[in-house]
C-alpha cells in the first residue's frame, strides 16, 4: 500500500506525542516485567551481585519449565529486592528465577553464575532466547561432587554467552526442608579461579588454626587429666565441622556428596551441639559459680536442652517431616542458642566480679564471637558471603584461640596453686620431721646421760663396795671382769648415742675413731673412705648424717651376716654421695621396711635426699645423695 505522506506542524506535534507515550508505555512494560538484562562487562572487583536483575516465582510445588513459560505463571513473577541477599527462612515454597545477560562483544564470554542458597537439593538452569530453550546443567547436594555442573564449594553453574546476544535464563532452585536464602552473584571464569584459590588458602589457614587448637587441647587433656580441656575439644571440632558445612566443604574433601551424606550432617544440629559443648566449659571453668546458685542451675538447664535439641534437629532433618515441624524446631533452636550466649556473657561477668580473673578470657572469646555473628547477620551482604574469611569466621577462630589461653592460663594458676600447697605441705611435713627428730635426740642425750652418769656411776659404787668384801680371788676376779666389760658397754652405747664432745670434733675423725674401734672388737671388716670438697654442712646436719650412718652399720652388724663392709663419704661440687656396701646375705623382702631403714628414710627426707637400694643374695649396696643448701 503506498500512500502520499505530507507533513505539517500540526502532524508534526501529534507524531512526537504519540512517539512519546509509546516510549513511556514500552518502559513501564519492560520494567514491570523483565528484569533489566546483565551485562558482560564487570568493574574492577570483576563480579556482581545481581539479586536486583533477577525476578522470582514461587509456587506449592515443583512445576516444570514448559508450565513457568505460559503466560498465567508469567504473570505471577516479581522482582527481588535490590539486597545482595536476601533470607526467605523455613518456607513450603519452592522457587523458579528468571534473568537475561547481554553480551555486546564480538566474542564469546565465558561467565560463572554462584548460588547462595545453604541448603540446596537440586538446582537447574536452562538458556535460550525466541522460545528455544536448552538445558544447560543440574547441581546441588543430591548429586555428587564431580557430577556437578560446576565443581565448587557453592552451587554453580558455567554460562556461556554468544558474541552480540542475549539471553534468558530460567534456574529452578529445590530448597525444600532447609533455611531458604537467595543470593546470585555473577563473575568471569578468569576472575573465579582466582577465588577459588584464594578460597582453599583462606580455609586451610582457618581449619588449621583450629585443628591446632583442637589438638593441643587434647594434649592437654591427656598431660593433664583435666576434663574441661576434652570438652573444649570437643567444642572445636564441633566448629570447625560447622564451618566446613557452612561454606560447603564437605562434599569435596569429606565425601558427604548425597542427598544422605547431607542431611545426616546438618549444619543447625552441629551449631546446637557447639554450644552445649561450650555451655560444659562454661560450667566447669567459672569454679566460683556454686551450684546451688540459680545462674548455674540456668547454664546446666541450658546445656542439656542443647544437647537434646542437637539429637532433635538431627533427626528431624533427616526424616523432613512437615514444614511447621522444622519452623518450630528451628525457632526452638535459635532462641536456646540466644539465650545460652546471654546467660553465657552475664555468667562471665558475675565470676569476674566475684574474683575470678581468668573468667574475662571467656568474656573476650565471647564478645568477639558475638561481634563476628552480628557483622554476620547485619553485614551479609559483603563478599565474603561468597568469598571468605568473614568477620564471623574470623571471630570464631579469635574466641578459640582467646579461650584456649584462657584454658591455658586457668591451668598456670592451678599449677601454681597447687605448688603452694605442696610447697606449704612440704614445709608442714618438715617441720614436723624436725620436731620429731629433734625429741629423738633429747630423748637420746636423756638416755646417754642416764647411762654414763647413773648407770656408770651405779656400777663404780657396785665395784668399790664389792672390793670392800673378803671373796675367793676366783670369785672376785670374775665380777671385776663382769662389772668393767658392763661399764664398758654402757660408755659405748653412751658414746654412739651422743659422741662427746661432737662440737669439737670433726665428722671424718669421728667416724674414722668409730670405725677403728669397730675393727679391733668386732667380726665384721670396715673399710672407710671420706673425700671431697670440704663438708658444708652444718653441725645439726652433720649429727643427721651421723645417725643415718649409725643406722646402717647397726643393720650390717646385726642383719647382714656380713665379713666385709665399705662406708664411703664423697663431697662433690653440688651433692654429698654416701655408700654402704656388704658381702652378706641381702635384705630380706618383708624386712626392707624395718624400723631401721625407716628412720634412715625418714632423715634423708629431713635433708631432701635420695635413697637407693640394690640388694641380692650377694650382698647389698645402699646410695645415698643428699643435696648441698
Amino acid at each position: 500500500i503506498n500512500f502520499i505522506y505530507i507533513e505539517t506542524p500540526i502532524l508534526r506535534n501529534c507524531m512526537t506525542r504519540q512517539k512519546i507515550i509509546l516510549l513511556f508505555l514500552f518502559l513501564l512494560t519492560y520494567f514491570a516485567g523483565i528484569a533489566q538484562p546483565v551485562t558482560t562487562d564487570f568493574s574492577a572487583k570483576e563480579y556482581k551481585m545481581i539479586n536486583g536483575f533477577i525476578d522470582y516465582l514461587q509456587v506449592s510445588s515443583l512445576i516444570p519449565l514448559d508450565s513457568v513459560l505460559l503466560p498465567g505463571y508469567q504473570k505471577k513473577f516479581i522482582r527481588l529486592k535490590n539486597e545482595p541477599v536476601i533470607f526467605l527462612g523455613y518456607t513450603p515454597y519452592y522457587y523458579w528465577y528468571r534473568f537475561t545477560i547481554t553480551n555486546k562483544d564480538s566474542t564469546d564470554k565465558t561467565l560463572i553464575l554462584l548460588l547462595g542458597g545453604l541448603g540446596i537439593r537440586k538446582a537447574e538452569i536452562w538458556q535460550g532466547k525466541n522460545n528455544y530453550w536448552q538445558f544447560a546443567g543440574r547441581t546441588g547436594y543430591q548429586y555428587p561432587f564431580e557430577k556437578r555442573h560446576y565443581r565448587y564449594v557453592h552451587p554453580s553453574f558455567a554460562l556461556t554467552i554468544p558474541a552480540i546476544s542475549t539471553d534468558t535464563f530460567y534456574v529452578n532452585v529445590d530448597e525444600s526442608h532447609s533455611y531458604k536464602s537467595i543470593a546470585f552473584v555473577l563473575t568471569a571464569q578468569s576472575s573465579m579461579q582466582k577465588f577459588e584459590h584464594r578460597f582453599y588458602f583462606m580455609m586451610g589457614i582457618i581449619i588449621g588454626l583450629l585443628l591446632l587448637f583442637a589438638v593441643l587441647n587434647l594434649h592437654l587433656y591427656f598431660s593433664i587429666k583435666e576434663s574441661i580441656h576434652l570438652w573444649y575439644c570437643f567444642y572445636i571440632v564441633s566448629i570447625l565441622f560447622f564451618v566446613i558445612k557452612e561454606e560447603g566443604i564437605d562434599p569435596e574433601f569429606l565425601g558427604l556428596d548425597s542427598a544422605n551424606g547431607y542431611r545426616m550432617t546438618y549444619m543447625g544440629a552441629v551449631a546446637i551441639l557447639a554450644v552445649g559443648f561450650l555451655l560444659q566449659v562454661v560450667q566447669t571453668f567459672l569454679i566460683n559459680i556454686k551450684p546451688s546458685s540459680l545462674l548455674y542451675k540456668i547454664i546446666i538447664f541450658l546445656k542439656w536442652s542443647s544437647f537434646l535439641l542437637a539429637i532433635i534437629q538431627f533427626i528431624i532433618f533427616y526424616i523432613q517431616p512437615a514444614n511447621n515441624i522444622e519452623v518450630f524446631v528451628f525457632q526452638w533452636a535459635n532462641k536456646t542458642t540466644l539465650a545460652s550466649f546471654i546467660f553465657i556473657l552475664l555468667a562471665c561477668m558475675y565470676s569476674f566480679y566475684k574474683g575470678f580473673k581468668p573468667a574475662a578470657f571467656i568474656l573476650a572469646g565471647q564478645a568477639v564471637f558475638i561481634i563476628g555473628g552480628i557483622s554476620r547477620t547485619l553485614f551479609i551482604a559483603t563478599e565474603s558471603y561468597f568469598f571468605p574469611p568473614s568477620l564471623f569466621e574470623i571471630g570464631l577462630v579469635a574466641e578459640v584461640i582467646i579461650i584456649s589461653f584462657g584454658l591455658m592460663y586457668r591451668y598456670n594458676q592451678y599449677k601454681k596453686e597447687k605448688e603452694s600447697l605442696a610447697f606449704q605441705l612440704q614445709e608442714e611435713k618438715i617441720k614436723t620431721t624436725a620436731e620429731i627428730l629433734n625429741t629423738q635426740e633429747q630423748e637420746k642425750k636423756r638416755i646417754a646421760a642416764d647411762l654414763h652418769d647413773e648407770l656408770g656411776g651405779n656400777l663404780a659404787a657396785i665395784k668399790m663396795t664389792m672390793q670392800s668384801f673378803k671373796l675367793a680371788e676366783e670369785q672376785s676376779g670374775i665380777l671385776n671382769y663382769l662389772i668393767d666389760t658392763a661399764s664398758a658397754n654402757a660408755r659405748h652405747i653412751a658414746h654412739n648415742l651422743m659422741p662427746p664432745q661432737f662440737e669439737n670434733i670433726s665428722l671424718q675423725v669421728l667416724l674414722e675413731q668409730f670405725y677403728h674401734r669397730l675393727n679391733t672388737e668386732g667380726k665384721i671388716v670396715f673399710h672407710f673412705f671420706y673425700s671431697g670438697k670440704k663438708n658444708p654442712f652444718t653441725k645439726q646436719e652433720d649429727l643427721m648424717i651421723y645417725r643415718i650412718i649409725m643406722e646402717l652399720t647397726n643393720n650390717i652388724i646385726k642383719h647382714s651376716q656380713a665379713t666385709d663392709a665399705t662406708i664411703q663419704l664423697v663431697f662433690h661440687e653440688k651433692q654429698l654421695t654416701l655408700m654402704a656396701e656388704d658381702n652378706g646375705k641381702g635384705i630380706v623382702p618383708r624386712n626392707n621396711d624395718g624400723i631401721g631403714l625407716k628412720n634412715v628414710q625418714l632423715r634423708v627426707s629431713f635433708l631432701n635426699g635420695q635413697m637407693d637400694v640394690d640388694s641380692a643374695e650377694s650382698g647389698t649396696t645402699l646410695m645415698i645423695q643428699i643435696p648441698y643448701k
